[in-house]
């Protein structure tokens, strides 16, 4: 498993660096772990926290090397981290018993490095695993609402990645997606498995090869899934195992994989998931393979692409997601997405307004995330592109206060006219899109 490698990786980097000025937070950064999640894995795995641990072979080999002569008792207090005698002779008799000067006569035994080590062996089979501790998945951040990009930016911490949404969206290409159904109203227009090209593209910038599966039948797609899981990687359904769900993050299987655990922003809406939560947390999915479609199933880590290649491959991506105008046949993709959205709103019919209404939520995602294009172009010295994405995000955050993202304002549905200085919007966040595409 990855993440008891991760482990191991840092009880051997206390063990380089034992008497250096090391604690969970440095440790952590050192394994690429996020320093709260790391703490809770090592203490769920080691029996000790991280400040537990340093201290027992701190004081052990101290022991030893005092029982040595190796070393004066107050050079070692010192290098022990204590800032006086008297505190290291405090602890090390709470530890052994004995005084530091009584080591050679009385300490008979030592606080040795732990190795972890997992092994599977025989036809048995684990009836329940999870992954603990991941980056909860839901929609407390209002600005932050794209169910695939914080379920790999979950996945990725949890695979010891130091990233956040705002990169994530903009690398992915999320912040550049818009799609707008060819078939009337569609509450999916924000969904990423519409766009492909994102997924494989996504992995590979951190330094990952991924997989798309597709169901197929129940006994192969659970044991990849529960394979998946007890080698430590999290897996991210897309479009279904919660029915309402874009994409759910998986963390855990039980009852032999009957039983998926994980993180979804729909887990906490009664209408959308009854099934009490497990107490880890995660939510409990019985019954999960009626509603699953495919999954991505996440790779080893492989050479991670230099900063400068990152840019010029996202950019490839980025260029394909705005011009591409057939990169889902059911769809209108990029620059047309925005004018079919916009003529939506002004021609079509409709009896009830919860539909237009709804899709608008829905849709509106999309334009929310193009905020996290401008750091991401300044990052990498194109100030010309990311101009134009501050203009881009203004607009889009304007559409948010046309038509509020509450139902709040249905009755404006009821005449087209309300609805015009939204499309007019839509309009100029084309033509700003349009001219930015032609700097790519």
């Amino acid at each position: 498993m990855m993440w008891v490698g991760k482990v191991q990786e840092a009880i051997d980097y206390i063990e380089e660096n034992l008497f250096e000025p090391i604690n969970a937070e440095t440790v952590g950064k050192a394994v690429n772990y996020t320093p709260a999640s790391f703490s809770n894995l090592f203490t769920v795995i080691v029996g000790y926290t991280v400040g537990e641990y340093i201290r027992f072979r701190r004081l052990s080999e101290a022991a030893e090397q005092i029982a040595r002569d190796d070393v004066q008792i107050t050079e070692m207090a010192f290098k022990c981290g204590y800032e006086t005698v008297e505190a290291f002779s405090k602890a090390f008799k709470r530890f052994f018993g004995a005084s530091p000067s009584q080591a050679s006569q009385t300490i008979n035994y030592r606080f040795t490095p732990i190795t972890v080590n997992f092994a599977l062996s025989g036809g048995l089979k684990m009836t329940r695993n999870l992954i603990p501790g991941l980056r909860k998945v839901d929609w407390s951040d209002t600005q932050r609402q794209s169910e695939f990009v914080n379920s790999v930016v979950s996945a990725l911490i949890g695979l010891g990645e130091n990233t956040d949404y705002d990169y994530v969206c903009a690398v992915s290409g999320s912040a550049f997606m818009t799609s707008f159904s060819k078939e009337g109203w569609d509450f999916g227009n924000q969904r990423i498995s519409g766009v492909p090209i994102v997924l494989e593209h996504t992995f590979k910038m951190f330094g990952y090869s991924v997989k798309r599966h597709f169901k197929n039948d129940y006994a192969t797609d659970s044991r990849l899934l529960m394979d998946s899981i007890d080698k430590g990687m999290p897996v991210i359904a897309l479009d279904g195992i919660i029915p309402t769900a874009n994409e759910c993050l998986i963390s855990g299987y039980d009852n032999d994989g009957e039983v998926l655990l994980g993180y979804n922003p729909f887990m906490y809406i009664e209408d959308d998931h009854d099934e009490p939560h497990d107490k880890t947390g995660y939510f409990r999915k019985t019954g999960w393979y009626d509603h699953f479609y495919s999954m991505l199933l996440i790779g080893e880590k492989c050479e991670k692409p230099s900063r400068e290649a990152v840019f010029a491959e996202t950019l490839k991506i980025i260029k394909r997601l705005i011009c591409d105008e057939c990169l889902v046949p059911t769809h209108h993709n990029g620059l047309s997405a925005h004018k079919a959205f916009a003529n939506a709103l002004m021609t079509y019919n409709w009896d009830e307004n919860f539909d237009p209404y709804l899709s608008v939520m829905c849709t509106y995602k999309v334009y929310l995330d193009r905020q996290y294009a401008v750091k991401f172009f300044n990052d990498n010295g194109r100030t010309d592109l990311a101009e134009l994405y501050r203009q881009i995000a203004e607009l889009s955050l304007e559409l948010g206060k046309i038509i509020p993202q509450d139902f709040s304002a249905g009755d404006m549905f009821s005449n087209k006219e309300n609805l015009k200085p939204y499309c007019d919007i839509l309009l100029k966040i084309h033509d700003i899109e349009k001219k930015a595409a032609n700097l790519i």
